[in-house]
């Protein structure tokens, strides 16, 4: 047996000590009574349950040279992540049936250093619909279905709006998560720009328009009725009222990501291609909202929507048209929030533990043996040094993207130490303690969805 001394775990700040192994044994006061293994004293160090990244895009196999689950895991695992969950659409084949699942897991699984779970996904490529494969793979064990309604990828196209209905219709039982822009209002809106209008940063939001989120979000709210949605990377004031004000009616739940809580459009010209996505960040007006969602618990949870690439190549182009969309995040998410909120906004730490990992494993159906400091669960603990800072050098960082829009800034908090099942992964001293292959793919609860409607705020 292990033990952990002198943690902070709660609001209270009060000093308690961790009894574990693979899972957790017990939590209380001067624990003393055991042989242990390993003794870590924490000196005050905060605790929290290992921090869950439910939105990245790993690239394996197939899109290598953006990313791989050997870089993106170490990458999860040096910022304080112990679980992430995989997106089914960038990787070949993509995550649409369980031989494409197994194709993806016989890669993977020797590469991970961190536990792992993994989105299936439904696309306009596989109409008409098998019905029976999609059922397969929600039982084999994904935590949902990942949809577009606009998609800029020959191998996983965007369903209309018709189609998502026929899909609820079908599957009620099932979970899924919308990347939600109306693709006639993005094509009218690129239509009105010239091409010399497009090169230019200060113009990608006139291309990609808040409204495209906002008439998605709501004709998906249109359309569901006993159905389980999510929505990803949530960038806009209006859209995230519309899905609170849905959420009286529906089962409904929403993300959104630190590059929407820090930044606005109004940073393109500087920050360019280190910070652009899809969607695009907003408004100062947004960025309030969403910030203001976060220290009220109004937010379901946080997430990175994790993409990198090459620098040089992808990013670090004139022409902004051509840039890549998607940031490497993953690493440092962690300390970006309990700096910016736990520090500097006196957001209580329950209120972070919910969003950065209770939240999602509940929602996703692997609670309580993620996401939850009970006994029984899996060891998986986050530990952040409020008292060691860390100055963010995008070259250091593990993903094979070496950019970020945080790059020059210097968080209050750091990782001291990712736990995974009892073992230490990494160490901030020691760096990477695990061989890749560490990690495990963790499977949803059967039917968690039919037992318990997931109203989490």
């Amino acid at each position: 047996m292990k033990l952990i001394k002198n943690a902070v775990i709660s609001n209270d700040k009060e000093l308690v000590d961790i009894l574990y192994e693979d899972k957790i044994i017990q939590i209380g006061k001067n624990i003393s009574q055991f042989e242990f293994e390993e003794i870590i004293d924490l000196e005050g160090k905060i605790l929290i349950p290992g921090c869950i990244d439910a939105h990245v895009h790993f690239n394996d196999p197939g899109y290598n040279e953006h990313e791989d689950f050997i870089t993106g895991t170490t990458a999860a695992a040096f910022g304080g992540i112990t679980t992430i969950i995989d997106m089914p659409c960038t990787s070949i084949p993509p995550v649409t049936n369980t031989e494409n699942l197994e194709s993806k897991l016989s890669v993977i699984r020797n590469k991970a250093v961190i536990d792992f779970a993994l989105w299936g996904g439904i696309r306009r490529n596989d109409f008409p619909i098998e019905i029976e494969k999609i059922h397969q793979l929600w039982k084999a064990g994904i935590v949902g279905f990942k949809i577009y309604t606009i998609s800029g990828m020959d191998t996983f196209a965007a369903l209309s709006y018709e189609d998502i209905k026929q899909i609820f219709e079908r599957f009620p039982e099932m979970l899924f998560a919308f990347h939600a822009e109306d693709a006639e209002i993005i094509k009218k809106a690129a239509d009105k720009l010239s091409e010399l209008e497009k090169m230019k940063p200060e113009n990608y939001l006139k291309s990609r328009p808040a409204e495209a989120e906002v008439k998605a979000v709501g004709n998906i709210l249109e359309l569901a009725e006993k159905n389980h949605l999510h929505f990803v990377h949530i960038s806009t004031k209006k859209a995230a009222e519309s899905i609170l004000k849905a959420k009286s009616k529906l089962d409904v739940s929403w993300e959104t990501c630190p590059h929407y809580l820090q930044f606005t459009a109004a940073d393109f010209p500087q920050l360019k291609g280190r910070l652009k996505t899809a969607p695009p960040v907003k408004c100062e007006d947004d960025k309030k909202f969403l910030r203001a969602a976060l220290k009220t618990g109004k937010v379901d949870f946080i997430t990175t929507d994790h993409a990198g690439c090459d620098w040089k190549t992808e990013k670090d182009l004139e022409d902004f048209s051509k840039v890549y969309n998607g940031i490497p995040g993953t690493q440092l998410m962690i300390p970006y929030l309990l700096s910016e909120f736990y520090v500097k906004e006196k957001v209580p730490l329950s209120t972070l533990i919910k969003l950065t990992s209770e939240n999602a494993a509940r929602r996703y159906g692997l609670f309580p043996q993620k996401g939850s400091l009970q006994i029984g669960s899996d060891a998986d603990f986050t530990v952040i040094d409020q008292n060691r800072s860390f100055l963010v050098n995008e070259t250091k960082l593990k993903s094979k993207g070496k950019y970020s829009p945080f790059h020059g800034q210097t968080f209050s908090c750091s990782i001291a130490k990712t736990i995974v099942r009892g073992e230490t992964v990494f160490d901030r001293e020691k760096g990477l303690m695990v061989d890749p292959g560490f990690g495990n793919w963790v499977k949803k609860k059967v039917n968690y969805l039919i037992a318990k409607s997931a109203k989490l705020v």
